[in-house]
């Protein structure tokens, strides 16, 4: 027999749910009953704890937050800066098959959700976990001597690279495209870091 799940687990396994079916159906194609059958949960469930389909918004997007953003903080926190910026570009590459596949997650929803009051949360962690990384990266570079404004433009570049090239790979269905520019970023980073 199956082990009964709490509330909060249950909400949980939903917002997982929502996230995945959002990011492999946009959040237009997402229904109740595709979430459910993903958590493997009644479609009422779904509509008790989510009872419009704004709220599973809002929960994938604090779902990818909510493990995104504090992996930063775990990449080799006594480590160097190029241990760091070393380990953060081998787990791009190791996103890289599912972003081909299906795109950005964060991007996708941010991109799908209508231009409405209600989807302002929605909007706002998406936009926290952009910031996020933009300042890891920017904080990673100043480590290495690079100036805080410089520090903060160079990082919204690489994040920008990264999702241009995240856009295309997925709109071409070539893997390539992204490795490419994953290598050219770590490169770009390489020199940025190495000391004069």
């Amino acid at each position: 027999m199956a082990e009964k799940l709490k509330p909060e687990e249950k909400r949980q396994k939903l917002a997982r749910a929502a996230m995945n079916v959002i990011w492999r159906d946009g959040y237009h194609g997402a229904t109740i009953q595709t979430v459910a059958k993903e958590a493997g949960l009644p479609p009422g469930g779904v509509f008790y704890r989510f009872p419009k389909k704004h709220d599973l918004a809002q929960a994938a997007m604090e779902t990818m937050q909510g493990e995104f953003t504090p992996l930063l903080a775990t990449i080799a926190p006594d480590g160097t800066v190029a241990e760091r910026l070393a380990i953060f570009f081998d787990y791009l590459d190791a996103m890289t098959p599912r972003r081909v596949q299906y795109g950005c997650p964060v991007a996708r929803l941010m991109l799908d959700i209508p231009n409405e009051d209600g989807f302002g949360p929605t909007r706002d962690a998406g936009q926290a976990i952009f910031a996020s990384l933009i300042n890891w990266l920017a904080d990673q570079f100043d480590q290495a001597g690079v100036n805080g404004v410089e520090a903060q433009k160079t990082a919204r570049q690489f994040v920008l690279r990264w999702q241009g090239a995240i856009v295309l790979a997925h709109a071409m269905n070539d893997r390539a495209i992204l490795d490419d520019e994953i290598n050219d970023l770590r490169h770009a980073a390489d020199v940025l870091i190495r000391p004069s």
